[in-house]
């Protein structure tokens, strides 16, 4: 097997193979994942919305034949949190061959990442965990999976909008602004100092729509009735006063003013919003084809406005109730 200088964990789920798939068009990219017959079988599609199916051919392997000979350069790691056992199970097979950790890519939702991983890096390596260069990344384009007789699609827009930032390690992050740039993906780069507050603003996004979601409505349905707007834009205040009292901050990216709409939100009462519920819903709804949101993960979104808010002595009623109707 030829050297390969980036390694994609999670192909064949959606972000994975997203990232495999634009990467592998600019780059030596071998993907981990558990789709390995399929793939075989050219039985995985990439859509890219208007555009014609695609087969995807990156090479993969299963994750116990990670690694072969040489470490790669970069590890996009996109499975789904928590990203601790992934994480131990790829870096402790690094360190047992004695090759050098490649840099860390974190993909994953939420704001739980960054404290596993460190605390994982911190099991395998002991003292030289800070010699590993960690990123996190937030991908801001919803990506949908569907299986057709026996076949996968992986669907998304173009062009892939990313935000990301140095956790720790020695460096900087040249070699991946520099992939990101030959991928023509759009993204913004924040400082390590900024990365907190980054996970923050897309979370605050994420929770867009989550109580929708909890009542099996799309976005766009839940923001058009006035009773689960009003329960959408109540999860938002609390998250906000909840950011803000923990010392945190709202950020704004170059293709979603977040700084800007979290403001508005927390000084306006709710019932301003609800004259203007339809044209929220064709804002928050485009590009997710009318259906609900993923409720997978929904303990990483507003099972954490929960968790930090007891952590600072605020309650979060509001939040508690959308993640217990999803957790029934």
């Amino acid at each position: 097997m030829q050297e390969k200088k980036i390694v994609v964990i999670g192909v064949g789920g959606r972000t994975g193979t997203m990232f495999a798939f634009e990467l592998g068009k600019v780059a030596d990219v071998l993907g981990v994942g558990k789709e390995i017959e399929q793939i075989k079988k050219e039985k995985l599609f990439v859509k890219r919305k208007e555009r014609a199916p695609l087969v995807f051919r990156e090479q993969v392997i299963t994750a116990s034949q990670f690694p072969d000979k040489t470490a790669p350069e970069i590890i996009f790691l996109a499975t789904k949190n928590p990203v601790g056992p992934a994480l131990k199970h790829y870096y402790q097979k690094i360190k047992e061959r004695r090759l050098p950790p490649p840099t860390l890519v974190l993909s994953q939702n939420g704001i739980a990442a960054i404290k596993d991983s460190l605390k994982t890096l911190k099991e395998v390596f002991g003292k030289d965990s800070d010699k590993v260069r960690v990123a996190r990344l937030v991908l801001f384009n919803p990506i949908d999976r569907k299986e057709i007789k026996g076949s996968t699609d992986i669907i998304y827009s173009l062009p892939i909008r990313v935000a990301f930032g140095k956790i720790s390690g020695p460096g900087n992050l040249q070699n991946i602004t520099f992939l990101f740039k030959k991928s023509r993906f759009v993204t913004k780069e924040f400082l390590p100092e900024e990365i907190q507050d980054m996970e923050f603003s897309k979370l605050f996004l994420n929770l867009m729509g989550m109580a929708s979601a909890t009542r099996e409505l799309s976005v766009s349905q839940g923001f058009q009735n006035p009773e689960t707007l009003e329960e959408e834009i109540g999860v938002l205040k609390e998250y906000i006063r909840v950011v803000q009292a923990s010392g945190g901050k709202f950020l704004n990216f170059p293709w979603c003013p977040v700084k800007f709409i979290t403001f508005f939100i927390k000084v306006l009462p709710i019932k301003i919003f609800l004259p203007l519920r339809k044209y929220l819903s064709r804002l928050i709804s485009e590009g997710r084809e009318g259906k609900p949101k993923d409720l997978a993960e929904i303990k990483y979104y507003n099972g954490a406005v929960v968790n930090l808010g007891k952590k600072i002595g605020i309650s979060t009623p509001i939040n508690q109730k959308v993640l217990g109707r999803a957790l029934k």
